[in-house]
């Protein structure tokens, strides 16, 4: 219930008008690690918000790639089995760890989800993104945080990936093709930010 519940707000969040039927997901459960039974659906459900949250940042929407899908399932499985959680400053994907016990204290809370990590991408905006009419820094440091991969104009294509390790956790990854850049003349090209006061 917790998760429709999550899934019925973030469509109010953004103002989606094109749900036609709620999408009804399966919490993660760490009784049974491994890929999510209905990752078809958390697929479709994430394909759907990261699109609506590229449309208000002026992106066009993303179609699905089964390569790049068939590498983040395998990142993500991998991530789960080895519970190696890294990339580097400069990476295609984004990736997320989020408990399956939503009773577990986490710094940002989401449902655990796919979509609950595009969620959860999202909240980077206030960290990760300011106005460049105000002449800001998109960027903090040198990486590309979650947030700017997910609205890069660029980009065209993505594929997600979930597995559920066996401590409880779902692993989501996200990879996106092209892929963002550093290079803040390319991120001024690519990134159209909401304003932040």
């Amino acid at each position: 219930m917790t998760s429709i519940l999550l899934s019925v707000a973030f469509l109010a969040l953004v103002g989606w008008s094109g749900a036609t039927t709620p999408f009804i997901l399966d919490a993660c459960s760490g009784a049974k690690p491994g890929i999510p039974a209905d990752i078809a659906a958390q697929r479709g459900a994430a394909l759907a918000y990261g699109n609506e949250y590229r449309r208000r940042h002026g992106a066009k929407p993303l179609t699905v790639d089964p390569t790049l899908e068939a590498e983040a399932q395998k990142r993500a499985e991998y991530m789960a089995s080895t519970r190696i959680f890294s990339h580097g400053a400069y990476s295609g994907d984004n990736w997320a760890r989020i408990p399956c016990d939503n009773g577990v204290k986490q710094v940002f809370p989401t449902e655990p989800t796919i979509p609950g990590a595009v969620y959860r991408w999202t909240l980077e905006v206030p960290f990760r993104c300011r106005n460049p009419a105000e002449n800001q820094s998109i960027f903090v440091g040198d990486s590309i945080p979650g947030f700017s991969r997910m609205v890069w104009k660029a980009s065209e294509k993505v594929g997600y990936g979930a597995s559920v390790t066996t401590d409880g956790h779902i692993i989501v990854v996200a990879r996106y093709s092209p892929l963002a850049d550093k290079d803040p003349a390319a991120a001024m090209e690519n990134m159209q930010c909401e304003r932040i006061p």
